[in-house]
């Protein structure tokens, strides 16, 4: 039987072994009075995926970033199970919910997304993954997300259900190639930062990439594929619902695909994209040939003087101008952080003059929550806070 969790340090599981330890939390659950209406918080250590698993088959495991803060944790209303295993707190969910996944709050206040049983075995991202990866037990992958985040788990249990290989390394960033992993799953960020020169990656054993969590920009998409040499499966989702739209092939630049059959997706007049009557907070719209593409978040805007500013419309025209990262804030002002040169004579004739960022950062590197995501408030408040003190 093949080996769907393999920890560096040699410590391996089959699919039987893995159910055989995650069975005895459920037991202990079970004599403790939990049900299916009980949640009960586990935090992301790797370790703590066998409870997280035991937890599913009797009440739902909130996954909880071992990282967070105690704000974060005082919104879940969740108990923590740690050494002692908590009092049972009934009626906290429906009996449909199989797990719940906590928001990191870059775009919201910190919430539980509840992760349904038409989610986990339909229409989440690990089963539409399928369509195109057709993972079996010779596959495998690494922990280049947390597994707290939504994705991140999900990528867990496309190995869980299709027997794939998921191999857990304490710097899978430089570690990575020494596995020979033949599918990723992430953001553009995810693959810039394995896409590091230093690292020797002689043996293309990568066969299939799905991005997810923000659009693939051409620059980024023509150098990842030429790097893993291996055409990449871009996608758009919200935890909440699954798969919204998919981009196989045909392929354009900057766009996340076709929008799937099961979802419905309307464009609001403020350009806010409605799936299946959900608001998602996120702005874009569909060309004459069906392609959905991503131009922001509504909440992200930059109003200057009356003239409404994407962050991401102005990240693209900095990676097409030299920079190799950059990220983009502001309330009234444009700012970026940028990592490598941009070179300015050629951003002037990218953007319009007042989408042009007043100061531009550089930094050795961008730091990231989870999937890649940028808290573009906080960038904020940090540089208001630095140019007061």
């Amino acid at each position: 039987m093949s080996i769907i969790l393999n920890f560096e340090d040699g410590e391996s599981y089959t699919k039987q072994q893995f159910d055989t330890v995650a069975d005895m939390y459920a037991a202990q659950l079970i004599q403790a009075g939990y049900d299916r209406t009980c949640r009960i918080g586990i935090h992301s250590s790797w370790r703590n995926i066998f409870k997280i698993f035991g937890a599913m088959k009797v009440c739902s495991p909130v996954i909880v970033d071992e990282h967070s803060t105690t704000f974060e944790n005082s919104t879940y209303d969740i108990d923590i199970w740690e050494d002692e295993l908590p009092t049972p707190r009934y009626n906290q969910c429906n009996t449909t919910e199989v797990h719940g996944i906590c928001s990191s709050g870059s775009t919201d206040q910190p919430r539980v997304v509840a992760i349904t049983d038409q989610l986990y075995n339909v229409d989440g991202l690990d089963n539409n993954i399928q369509i195109h990866a057709k993972l079996n037990d010779t596959d495998s992958t690494v922990n280049v997300i947390p597994f707290w985040v939504g994705i991140g788990f999900q990528t867990f249990c496309v190995c869980y259900k299709h027997g794939a290989t998921y191999h857990v390394l304490k710097d899978p960033w430089k570690e990575w190639p020494k596995v020979l992993p033949t599918f990723v799953i992430g953001s553009p960020n995810v693959l810039l930062g394995m896409m590091n020169p230093s690292i020797p990656y002689n043996n293309m054993t990568i066969r299939h990439i799905r991005t997810v969590g923000a659009p693939m920009y051409k620059d980024v998409k023509i150098n990842a594929q030429q790097f893993f040499n291996c055409l990449t499966t871009d996608s758009y989702g919200l935890t909440e619902l699954g798969t919204i739209s998919i981009m196989h092939y045909p392929q354009k630049y900057n766009s996340v695909g076709f929008v799937l059959d099961n979802m419905n997706v309307t464009i609001a007049d403020d350009n806010e994209i409605i799936a299946n009557s959900f608001p998602t907070g996120d702005l874009g719209h569909i060309d004459d040939d069906g392609f959905l593409f991503i131009t922001g978040r509504k909440k992200e805007i930059i109003i200057k003087g009356g003239w409404k500013i994407m962050p991401y419309e102005v990240e693209k025209a900095l990676l097409e101008s030299g920079a190799t990262d950059a990220v983009v804030f502001g309330y009234d002002t444009v700012y970026a952080e940028v990592v490598g040169n941009v070179d300015k004579e050629l951003l002037k004739s990218k953007l319009a003059h007042y989408k042009i960022p007043q100061k531009i950062f550089y930094v050795d590197s961008i730091t990231r929550k989870g999937q890649g995501k940028i808290n573009r408030k906080e960038l904020l408040n940090e540089y208001i806070k630095n140019r007061k003190s």
